[in-house]
Parts: structure tokens; C-alpha cells; sequence
């Protein structure tokens, strides 16, 4: 095996099986892991046949033994890598041996290896089809059918049928086994029906064909029936109204699956058919089938089964055109106490807020019942509408609770009455014993926020749960109450208050209540004036002593006063003279949170040149560099002075901030090119070139992984500048003559493939005279042996004009880091993390990750670097990484990692600084930080011993 190891193995059957990454860094070590591959590989191969058909020989030599015809087939569903030129002699003998086997089970395994040749193979998939089709005509074996329907179902799908005489073929077959005794066989029949009959044809007996088997014996079949009509549905098939009734009659089956499918099926219906009119049970009267939809599906909710009361909660919040009347009934609950009507809770308190009484404790059983229900009329069934939500919101399983908050959300946010009908139930969810469903009855509070205004009773519940233990409920709390309006002066006292309290009890939350008391002051400006003077505790006769702007409760306060004058100026009339002072360094300290406001003079405002400004600064900066195109002297020192001042930009302009970043790394990037250039003809020096090349490589990185929302345009660009790079890569390596030049040819290879299918697929695009030249060459080498290609390419290398310079693309996001705790205070001697040598130390980290993909989310890791040189690199949980809610609604590209990070050394004398870091892992052994790391003052002490 080591001799193996040694001998290189041809470039043309080098196959490797994970993803290779975009650059690699020089050395022998990316050759190892190739050598290592191939090794694996021939290992897993040694001692069996490579040719498909010397495994079907080993099929006939089995001699009629089913076991060894078994083995020998599960040994090619695991190969799954033959010559495709043996596939139609393999495929004959494979049929022939199923004709002669008596075994049921190994003519199954047949089948489903040709379902596995379809899916993973080049194989033709018409005379597959054909020949699974003349196997199943003369089956007996309802085992082999079932299979021979999936079968043909996987081929079809895996190879998307264009041949209408072949999906013709397939409905015609299928059809013929609808009448076998076997539900297995029925089963699979309807769902190769709704999978490949044509829609042209669907609407008339084939849609009435499966429909019949909805009222089947067997409830597997009574389920696929209704199963592939809704897969016709989903195909673009018109379901007529007419099913309505067979699908109602589904509802009250004995069977789950059936009732889940015909759920489904009552739900598309009334989607599709809103305004159509249906006969109301033992009635004369009409009503919409879109009400009469919601009624069954609100009926549902009291299923006996989890699944479907679910299933039914979450298809409430996408019926969207229901009539009020309906919709309102889903929350009306009435209360009853020995036979009379009681009001509820929610009722009493609306009525209290609205007659604006005060309480004189004189009044005794206020809520006693006063209507007299008659007992005959009183059903303890349930009944349409009424209460579903309800009853969804005080189900047992957090699954159904969850899905009807949901539907209640989506219902509210296109119904303003009955999102301040609901506001009551929401509220109560409050108080719910499970964290993720008072977070969604948070989130969903959040989203109705423009069409409710909270009174002091509800805030009451509301601000209860400020207390909670978990930090997402307390956060989404203050996101819930910056969207929403108060409705008096004690309101928003009280919620100020409480706010204050709570900060107290978790200072960890600072950030996120600064951010609370800000939306807060911009919603109720004139509220805040009102209470101006008793939250500065301002005396109108004598001078107050000045507070502690250090103070987070003083902060929070000011933050929501200033917040609030920026849209009621005349409230800056009440501020004394202290709060100047305050407000010029809070300004200066916390922007984001404090506004420009003109107090007695004072103006701070930041004289920034706006989109249209930043946007003329950035065309100057790159017409100046393509004006200097042909001087190269001047052209460095203008590539120098463009990327600092591009840099300025990012940090001036967060509008402007991606497309500035991706314009100075590229420029960057073209910068240690032309320098790599120059030293390619000059004299030898190892240790800057290899600085600047891992420079380079690094900036190619970047330019791939860190940068999102690029033009096609922008897209080949950065190909163009990685094909310069890996290609300067080779050149440089071979010159060395220090290491193998194997993995940079493999690399350069790699990269020109990637940048010919891109030219490919889109053939608009023109690449410049370096790239194309360079893929000529290459192309015309036969055996790419690392020498040859170095010597074909150095000329282009060395004569390679510069790079265009790309568009300004406004759209451009840059993937980015900030870590909020630790803060920089951590670094202060007051903080240091202290343990004992050997044991862990917990350190909390929040950051807040801006414009992460969700394909590079696998990719986050975290660095902690150690005074020792010593780096660790750690993969977060994934529950630790969510996305950052937002008044609107969940952020798409915007994440927040609450993560803890363990920190754990040897004895140090004095305590040092540890650097904690986020990074992305873009390939082994390299990370792309993602933000400046954060010190932490670390102090492992030796164990004390005692006495």
C-alpha cells in the first residue's frame, strides 16, 4: 500500500468525493489529503469487480440460492459507478434473471435497483420503463407490483419525462391496475396516476377515476385518493367545486390519514372557490364555500388526534377571505354558571375601561351571572365556528397552541377589528408554561402592533413577563413594546417604570432596553411631554441635583425623552441645563440611539455627503484609477490611496458600505497581483513573496464568501481575478522549487473549469484577453503536468494587463460581524476572568451577524486565541444561531448567536488578554474574521492546597 501511496495516480481518474474548496494554500499537505483519498478509495474497491457486468455474472453463478442472488444485489445498489456502455447487457440479463427467479423478494430488489440506476446513473430511462413494464404485466405477486408502481414512479420523476407516449404509457398501466384486490397495489396505482397523468386529461374521468376510490373499504386508498388529487391540484389541475362533498364526507372518517388529506382537500376547495354557494345542512339557506370551509375546519380543531387539530390551526390562518361574522365567531366563548350566561374576564375589563369608573369596593359579585340560559338549548358539541381559536389556544400540545397563534396573526394582520378582538387571547399567551409559545404570541403582538392600542390592564399582564428567566422572551418583550401605542399618561408610566426595574434585575439587557425606550419615545411624543418633568424628577422652584448619566435607568430615560422631542420640538423648552450636557455626550457615545436634535444652540449634526454624494466620490475614485490604466507607477500609488479612502467611505455611509468594502478588496487584490507580477522577473525573496501570496489567496477568499448580492457581471470578475491568482500561485511554486507544484496545478485546473462552465452557461458574457487565453492553453494541453502548464502560462502571466475595474452595484451586502458582550470593558483590570488551573471558565458571547447566507451559516465558527499563540476554533450550536426579529417580522439575513464559550489553560503568572473572534471556515485549516476580536483579561491560578 505504500508503494500506492508513492506513484501518482493519472489526473483523468482522480475522483474526489467532498466539495473542493475554491483556493488552497501551497505546501504538501493538500496533497496528502488527495494521496489519502485515493488510498480509501482503492481500499473500499480492492477485491470486487468493477464492471457492472461481472456482478450480474456473479448473479447467475448463484445457482438458484435467493440469499446469495440478495448479496450479490445489495453489492450493486452500494457500487452504483459502472461503464455505461454495459448498461443495456446488464439490463437484459437482469431482466432474464427475474423471469427465471421464484423468490418474490429478490424480484423486488431487482426492481428497486433499476429505480437506483435511474436516480444515480446516466442509464436511458425508456427502455427501463418498457422493460419494468412487460416484468409487471405477467406478476402475480402483490409485493412485486407495489414496488414495479414505485419504480416506475422514481424513473419517471428521476429522469423528467418529455415523451407523451411514454407518460401515456405509464397512466395506461396504472390504470389497468386499479382493480386489483390488493390495496398496496391500488395505493400505489393513484399516486403514479397523480404524478404523471396529463393535465389536459386530469380534469375530465381522470380526476372522477380517483376520485371513486375515496370511498374505497380500505382507508390507505381512501387517504392516496384524495392524496393525488391535491397532487393534481398542485400541478396546475383546476379541482372543481364538485368534490366539496367528498371531502366533507372524509372529514368524519374513522381513520387519521384519511382525515388529514381530506382536511387538506376541504382547505384547497374553499381557497379555489370562495364565492361559490353551497346548501347549508337541514336548511334552506346558502352560504359561501369559503365560510362553510372554515366552519369544517374549524370543527377539526376538536379532533381527537394532535396531527389534525395541528393541521387544522395552522390551515385557519391562511383563509384569509372568510366573512367577518365567521372570523369573529372563532374567538367568542361563552361562560356559564348554573344555567346562566357569566361574562368573562376580558369582558369585565373592557367594560371597566370604556365606562372609566373607579372601584369603591362596594360593589359585591359584579360578575355574577344575570342571563338565564334555557338547558335544552345549550350544546355541548361543538358548533362551526364557534370558539376554534379558542379551543386552539387552551389545547394541551404546545404544537396546536403554537400553530394557532400563528393563524391568529395572519388573520389579524388582514382584519384591523379582529386584531383588536384577539388582542385579549394574545395577551393570556403570555403567561403560557412553554418558552417558544409565549415567544410567538410576543412575535405575533409585535406584527398587529399598527391596529391596537394597549390598556392599562393588558399592560399589566405584559409587563408581568418582563421577569422572565429567558433572555429571547425579555428581548422580544421590548421589541413588542417599542411597535405598540399606549393608550393613557398611567400607561405609559407604567410601562416605563417596570421597563426600569427589570433593567435592574438583568443589566445584561441594556442594549436591547435602550433600543425599547427609543421606538417607545418615537411613538408617543406627546405622552412624553406630559411626564416630562417627573421622570427628570424636575422641581419647577428649585435647582435638582445633577444624575449620573453613567446610570442605565438615567440613560434610558433621556433616550426616550430625546427620542420623543425629535418629533415634538416644543419639548425641548423643558429640559434644564444639565440635559445639554447629557445630550452632546450621549450623542458622541451612542448615536445609533440618541438623534440630532438643536438644543440651545448646540448642533451636532455630522456633515455627510448622502447616497448621491457617496455615489459621485465612488465613480471619481474609479475613473481616476482607469485614467491612470497605462502608468503603472502611478497607478499603485493611486490603488494605495483609493482603497483608504474607500475604507473611510464603508465606515461614513452604511448605505454604501458593501459596495465600498467589495470595491477596495478587489482593488486590493489587483494591488499584490501587480506586485507579485514585478517579483516574478526579479530577483528570488522567499519570505515576502509567500506573505503577499497568502495575502492574495486570502483576498480571493473574501471576494468569494464575504460578498452577497453581486451581478453576473461582478461574478465573473472575481472568477477572472481567482484564475490570475491560482495561476500567479503555480508560477511562483514552481519557481521556488522548495514544495510540490501538484495541488496548485490541480487548483488552477479546478478554477478554469469553474470559469469555462460559467462562460458556458452564460453565453452573454465577453471575458477579458488574460482569460481567455489562459483557457485556450489549458485546453489544448493533453496530460496538464504541472511543468508543461508552467511553462505555457508564464508568458501570459507575466504580460497580464490589469483587471477591469467593476461597476458601482449598490446592492452589495457585506457579511459582518459585532460581538455586544463581552464589551470592551472586559479588558479593564476590574474583569478578570479568574479559575483555577486546568478547570473551565464560561464567558457569555452575544453578536449580532449582518448579511450571513444561509449557505454559509455551517461555516460560522468561533477563534479564541490564547497569549500562548494557542488557537482554538470552535463550531457554536446551531441553536445558538437565530434570526434577529424585527417589527416586520423575522430578518432574513440578519442573526444573532447567543453562545457560551469556554475558556480553560494552565497556570499563568498575571492575567493576560485571551482574543475571542468570530470567523468563517471557507475551507480546512482557513477562517475569513468576520469582526475585530474582543479581549478578555483571563487568570488561571494554582490549585490552593489545604491544610
Amino acid at each position: 500500500m505504500s508503494l500506492a501511496m508513492k506513484k501518482p495516480m493519472p489526473e483523468p481518474t482522480l475522483t474526489i468525493q467532498e466539495p473542493v474548496p475554491q483556493l488552497l494554500g501551497t505546501g504538501g499537505a493538500p496533497t496528502a489529503r488527495i494521496y489519502k483519498r485515493i488510498r480509501l478509495t482503492a481500499r473500499k474497491s480492492s477485491g470486487l469487480p468493477v464492471s457492472i457486468l461481472a456482478y450480474v455474472n456473479l448473479l447467475e453463478d448463484t445457482g438458484g440460492n435467493s440469499n446469495d442472488a440478495l448479496q450479490v444485489l445489495i453489492k450493486i445498489s452500494d457500487s452504483m459507478q459502472f461503464d455505461e456502455s454495459e448498461f443495456p447487457e446488464a439490463l437484459r440479463k437482469l431482466v432474464e434473471h427475474f423471469r427465471r427467479e421464484t423468490e418474490s423478494a429478490v424480484r423486488v430488489k431487482i426492481l428497486s435497483l433499476f429505480g437506483d440506476l435511474a436516480n444515480e446513473t446516466n442509464i436511458e430511462c425508456p427502455p427501463l420503463i418498457d422493460e419494468v413494464i412487460g416484468l409487471l404485466k405477467t406478476e402475480t405477486s402483490s409485493k412485486v407490483l407495489s414496488q414495479g408502481l414505485s419504480v416506475l414512479e422514481r424513473i419517471g420523476r428521476a429522469c423528467s419525462l418529455s415523451s407523451v407516449a411514454y407518460v401515456n404509457k405509464i397512466v395506461f398501466f396504472a390504470k389497468s391496475k386499479l382493480f386489483s384486490s390488493n390495496h398496496n397495489v391500488q395505493r400505489h396505482a393513484i399516486r403514479l396516476l397523480g404524478a404523471f397523468v396529463l393535465v389536459s386529461d386530469a380534469e375530465k374521468e381522470s380526476l372522477e377515476l380517483i376520485g371513486m376510490y375515496t370511498d374505497s373499504s380500505d382507508a390507505r386508498v381512501r387517504a392516496q385518493a384524495f392524496r393525488s388529487m391535491l397532487t393534481l391540484g398542485e400541478r396546475g389541475v383546476q379541482l372543481p367545486a364538485s368534490l366539496y362533498e367528498r371531502a366533507c364526507r372524509g372529514l368524519l372518517d374513522d381513520y387519521e390519514c384519511v382525515r388529514k388529506e381530506a382536511l387538506q382537500m376541504v382547505y384547497e376547495l374553499g381557497i379555489r372557490h370562495p364565492e361559490k354557494s353551497v346548501s347549508v345542512p337541514d336548511s334552506e339557506q346558502e352560504i359561501r364555500l369559503i365560510d362553510d370551509a372554515f366552519g369544517k375546519v374549524c370543527n377539526a380543531i376538536c379532533d381527537l388526534s394532535m396531527h389534525i387539530r395541528t393541521q387544522a390551526a395552522e390551515l385557519l390562518g391562511g383563509m384569509t377571505m372568510v366573512s367577518d361574522e365567521f372570523l369573529h365567531q372563532t374567538l367568542d366563548k361563552k361562560l356559564m354558571s348554573n344555567m346562566r350566561r357569566k361574562k368573562s374576564l376580558h369582558e369585565r375589563n373592557a367594560e371597566h375601561f370604556t365606562s372609566g369608573e373607579w372601584s369603591s369596593g362596594k360593589k359585591w359579585a359584579d360578575d355574577a351571572p344575570k342571563e338565564l340560559v334555557n338547558a335544552e338549548s345549550v350544546s355541548l358539541m361543538a358548533s362551526g365556528a364557534c370558539g376554534a381559536l379558542v379551543q386552539g389556544l387552551e389545547d394541551e400540545f404546545l404544537e396546536v397552541r403554537t400553530a394557532s397563534v400563528n393563524s391568529m396573526c395572519k388573520l389579524a394582520l388582514k382584519n384591523p377589528p379582529f386584531a383588536v378582538t384577539s388582542l385579549d387571547f394574545l395577551v393570556d399567551m403570555f403567561n403560557d408554561e412553554i418558552e417558544e409559545v409565549r415567544l410567538r404570541a410576543i412575535y405575533s403582538l409585535t406584527a398587529i402592533s399598527k391596529h391596537i392600542i394597549l390598556r392599562e390592564d393588558q399592560l399589566e399582564t405584559m409587563l408581568s413577563s418582563l421577569e422572565d428567566y429567558s433572555v429571547e422572551v425579555r428581548e422580544g418583550l421590548h421589541l413588542m413594546l417599542g411597535a405598540c401605542k399606549v393608550s393613557t399618561k398611567a400607561c405609559l408610566s407604567l410601562v416605563v417604570q417596570k421597563v426600569l426595574d427589570v433593567l435592574l434585575k438583568y443589566p445584561e439587557d441594556r442594549l436591547s432596553t435602550f433600543g425599547c425606550m427609543q421606538r417607545v419615545g418615537q411613538k408617543h411624543p406627546e405622552i412624553c411631554m406630559i411626564i416630562t418633568p417627573q421622570l427628570l424628577q424636575d422641581h419647577p422652584f428649585f435647582d435638582s441635583a445633577e444624575r449620573d448619566v453613567e446610570d442605565p435607568s438615567y440613560v434610558c430615560v433621556l433616550i426616550m425623552l430625546f427620542n420623543a422631542a425629535q418629533y415634538l420640538p416644543p419639548m425641548l423648552g423643558l429640559f434644564p441645563e444639565t440635559i445639554v450636557k447629557h445630550y452632546a455626550y450621549l450623542r458622541d457615545t451612542m448615536p445609533n440611539f440618541v438623534p440630532h436634535l438643536n438644543l440651545r444652540g448646540q448642533s451636532t449634526t455630522l456633515t455627510l455627503t448622502g447616497s448621491t454624494g457617496s455615489r459621485q466620490f465612488l465613480e471619481t475614485l474609479l475613473n481616476n484609477i482607469q485614467q491612470a490604466y497605462s502608468a503603472p507607477y502611478a497607478r499603485k500609488t493611486l490603488l494605495v490611496a483609493v482603497r483608504e479612502n474607500l475604507d473611510r467611505l464603508a465606515e461614513i455611509d452604511p448605505a454604501f458600505s458593501g459596495t465600498a468594502n467589495f470595491t477596495a478588496t478587489f482593488l486590493g487584490t489587483q494591488l499584490l497581483m501587480e506586485q507579485l507580477q514585478v517579483a516574478i522577473s526579479g530577483p528570488p525573496t522567499v519570505a515576502p513573496l509567500k506573505d503577499c501570496l497568502n495575502q492574495l489567496i486570502r483576498k480571493c477568499l473574501e471576494l468569494q464568501n464575504l460578498f452577497c448580492g453581486l451581478t453576473i457581471d461582478d461574478h465573473l470578475l472575481v472568477k477572472q481575478m481567482c484564475l490570475r491568482a491560482s495561476a500567479l500561485n503555480l508560477v511562483l511554486v514552481v519557481k521556488d522549487r522548495t514544495q510540490s507544484a501538484l495541488a496548485p496545478c490541480q487548483l488552477l485546473l479546478q478554477i478554469a473549469a469553474d470559469a469555462s462552465n460559467f462562460l458556458q452557461e452564460n453565453g452573454s458574457l465577453v471575458a477579458d484577453t488574460f482569460t481567455s487565453a489562459i483557457l485556450t492553453k489549458l485546453t489544448s494541453i493533453g496530460d496538464p503536468k504541472p511543468g508543461r502548464v508552467f511553462r505555457e502560462i508564464l508568458p501570459l502571466v507575466q504580460a497580464a494587463a490589469p483587471v477591469t475595474i467593476p461597476k458601482i452595484n449598490t446592492k452589495i451586502k457585506m457579511c459582518k460581524a459585532r460581538i455586544t458582550e463581552p464589551s470592551e470593558n472586559y479588558h479593564n483590570s476590574d474583569n478578570i476572568v479568574k479559575v483555577t488551573a486546568g478547570l473551565i471558565a464560561a464567558v457569555p458571547l452575544v453578536a449580532e451577524l449582518e448579511n450571513l447566507p444561509e449557505a454559509q451559516r455551517q461555516g460560522l465558527r468561533l477563534k479564541i486565541k490564547y497569549p500562548d499563540q494557542n488557537v482554538h476554533i470552535i463550531v457554536p450550536r446551531k441553536r445558538d444561531l437565530k434570526k434577529i426579529m424585527t417589527e416586520e417580522g423575522e430578518s432574513q439575513s440578519h442573526w444573532r448567536l447567543r453562545t457560551t464559550v469556554l475558556l480553560s489553560h494552565g497556570v499563568w503568572t498575571e492575567a493576560s488578554p485571551v482574543d475571542i473572534g468570530i470567523c468563517l471556515s471557507v475551507r480546512p485549516s482557513s477562517e475569513l474574521e468576520l469582526c475585530k476580536p474582543v479581549k478578555i483579561q483571563f487568570a488561571p491560578k494554582p490549585v490552593k492546597r489545604g491544610i
